[in-house]
Parts: C-alpha cells; sequence; structure tokens
C-alpha cells in the first residue's frame, strides 16, 4: 500500500504541472493505487474472504483500477504535451507508450 502510491506521486512530480492539477490527479489516482492493491490482495494471497474460487476474480477486479490509472496518466501525460518543448514532448510520448506496454 506504499510503494505503488509513492510511484504514482513521483510520476505526477516530474510532470512539473499546477500545484492544482498535481493535487486533482493525486486524489484520482492514489485511491485507484489503493484500491488495486487491495482488491488484487486476496487473489495474490489465496484468501477466500468473498469469493468461494480461484483467484482470476480478484486479479480481474484489480485490473479495473489498474486500467483507470493507466486511462488517467495516459489522458493526463497527453494534456501537458501542448505546454511543453519539441525535447520533452518526445520524452513525454515515450513516456506515455512505456506506460502502456508495461
Amino acid at each position: 500500500f506504499l510503494t505503488v502510491p509513492l510511484l504514482l506521486l513521483e510520476t505526477v512530480a516530474v510532470l512539473a504541472l499546477a500545484a492544482a492539477v498535481q493535487r486533482n490527479l493525486l486524489m484520482k489516482l492514489v485511491p485507484a493505487a489503493a484500491l488495486m492493491i487491495g482488491l488484487g490482495y486476496p487473489g495474490d494471497a489465496q484468501l477466500n474472504l468473498l469469493y468461494q474460487g480461484d483467484a482470476s476474480l480478484w486479479g480481474l477486479l484489480s485490473t479495473i483500477p489498474f486500467l483507470y490509472i493507466l486511462y488517467v496518466l495516459f489522458v493526463e501525460l497527453g494534456k501537458s504535451l501542448e505546454r511543453q518543448s519539441a525535447a520533452v514532448q518526445r520524452k513525454i510520448k515515450e513516456l506515455r507508450l512505456l506506460l502502456l506496454a508495461t
């Protein structure tokens, strides 16, 4: 519950966005990251708390906030492109592709 939200915080910090935009972005990303981890843990630990089946349901449930995180980051990174220099635009485009690939 600590490393993924901190990684998202670092990712947002390096974008050099306005403070209000950063705050708004983090209010979306950090709860989604906690939800992703919380939903994935029972499947990873092979706990049968609510569902008496295999771990695939927990994996599917934790994928939903993960896809939301990817969507938010991809859209917000895209919005910041117009305010950046050509070199930074290239790096942000590469970062967006890396996010999708990983």
